[in-house]
């Protein structure tokens, strides 16, 4: 795998973790990189070398390692757990760092102080750790999967919530995992990853934000406005046109645009006109 499929095979587990025990998904997809190589070295899906312990509730693998003894690197053969997937390994890590040891680490407002606190709180030795953690971040940009900790549902109710979500699902827009969202008036993790994913293609700003802007956004797609070469008015609904027929997206009704949207009518057994109207609409949203 390349970089960026090893960083999107982390991204489900990070995101449950963070769902979970309120780790920030940059910070564990970060560790799991600089742990691990980029996965090159793991066995047993064991990504951040958890030892294994009786009632753990895991299977045990022998491997060698090495330990510190009196100041003396010493060649061990040591047991560890071996989980069934990436995503178990990386729920136990946020399970561990749910110990109050690392309650610092949970309460972190951003990565740089998660990368910072991690090791404060003795997860390792390396005085470099931290630097490495956020070198990692910030090239990759793994900071974008992190939710806002403040004001992202402060002024929306649950209905507005639900209201987005049940567009989202109608719109095709899956989270970080290409899953549907659940209908539940919360903002998680989850909801905010095909927030920034619809907001990436309406070129929005406030990323992965829930403001009047997005749900705007959002209620003038669901209306369904009559969309075609005379009516360059209803840019994000053209936006979205263009993202679901594969054309270049820039919000401008162009010859390339009514030419692929002629061609998903056909390819639906639709009236192919070249206009996007009620029904072809009712089919982008069914």
């Amino acid at each position: 795998m390349n970089k960026s499929q090893i960083i999107k095979s982390l991204i489900p587990g990070a995101l449950l973790s963070y769902e979970k025990y309120n780790i920030l998904p940059s910070l564990t997809i970060a560790q799991a990189i600089l742990e691990t190589g980029w996965l090159q070295y793991i066995k047993g899906n064991n990504i951040f070398g958890i030892k294994w312990t009786n009632g753990c509730g895991y299977e045990v693998q022998e491997l060698n390692t090495h330990e510190w003894i009196n100041g003396v690197k010493t060649p061990m053969v040591c047991k560890f757990r071996k989980y069934d997937s990436l995503d178990d390994s990386i729920i136990d890590h946020g399970k561990l760092l749910s110990f109050t040891r690392y309650k610092s680490v949970i309460t972190s407002k951003d990565y740089k102080e998660a990368c910072q606190n991690v090791y404060n709180s003795g997860y390792c030795s390396d005085s470099e750790y931290p630097k490495k953690l956020m070198a990692i971040i910030e090239e990759n940009k793994l900071y974008i999967y992190d939710a806002p900790k403040s004001g992202i549902s402060k002024n929306n109710s649950s209905e507005d919530i639900k209201y987005l979500q049940k567009g989202l699902n109608l719109m095709k827009i899956r989270d970080a995992n290409n899953n549907t969202l659940s209908i539940d008036g919360f903002i998680g993790p989850l909801t905010i990853s095909a927030i920034k994913k619809l907001q990436d293609i309406l070129n929005l700003s406030m990323y992965g934000m829930l403001g009047p802007e997005i749900l705007s956004a959002v209620k003038g797609i669901i209306e369904k406005p009559l969309c075609s070469l005379r009516s360059n008015g209803y840019k994000t609904a053209i936006r979205y046109i263009q993202w679901r027929t594969g054309s270049s997206i820039d919000g401008i009704y162009g010859n390339e645009t009514a030419r692929l949207v002629n061609a998903y009518q056909q390819n639906n057994k639709l009236v192919a006109d070249g206009i996007v109207g009620k029904n072809t609409w009712d089919r982008l949203l069914s």
